[in-house]
């Protein structure tokens, strides 16, 4: 019986799909369909957000979002509509895109659902990427950071957590801090 299911963001912006308006389209429109299917079937969908979105819930385009303004804030809409957040509390672990490090601990409006209230604290994390992800900064931020900062530098205060955004071979559930992206993606060109 699931309860619950939990989206780690970067719902857009696949590689090379810069300029493919059907298929942020098709694909936006089916997730949120079935969202609203899962929850009608009391099924809580949770949707984080990934470095990815966050851009255009700033309505900031960056050189790897959809190039098309019309469609940069039509993708905007629907992220908004998915009510995407920065984190998620399953248990004792912490659930987040990339993971916090020690710089970085969750705050309340983390676990909300994203308002424009909290703009300038998001472009904090938009902005904060470590070295290991081609940034300036120490370690990156919640949506930014990479597993092995995760390892180098740790939030003491949340050692156990579910995280995506860093690929890895195989998902090991023996440490304390779990990566779950196992870029698993298949492209139907002919679709």
């Amino acid at each position: 019986n699931i309860k619950r299911i939990i989206f780690l963001g970067d719902y857009v912006d696949l590689h090379g799909q810069t300029n493919n308006i059907q298929l942020y389209a098709k694909d936006l429109t089916f997730l949120y369909d079935w969202k609203i299917e899962k929850e009608l079937n009391s099924i809580e969908v949770i949707n984080l957000m990934g470095n990815h979105d966050v851009y255009y819930l700033l309505g900031e385009q960056v050189p790897f979002s959809i190039q098309n303004l019309e469609v940069f804030f039509s993708v905007q809409q629907l992220l908004q509509d998915l009510n995407l957040q920065v984190a998620y509390q399953l248990d004792d672990y912490l659930v987040s895109h990339a993971g916090f490090n020690l710089l970085f601990d969750p705050k309340e409006w983390h676990f909300k659902p994203f308002t424009e209230e909290y703009e300038e604290e998001l472009e904090i994390l938009a902005n904060a990427v470590g070295y290991m992800r081609g940034g300036g900064d120490m370690a990156g931020s919640p949506l930014w950071a990479h597993f092995r900062e995760l390892e180098l530098i740790p939030n003491h205060n949340y050692p156990k957590q579910i995280v995506g955004h860093t690929p890895k071979e195989s998902i090991d559930i023996s440490k304390n801090v779990i990566g779950i992206d196992t870029f698993s993606l298949y492209i139907d060109k002919d679709n």
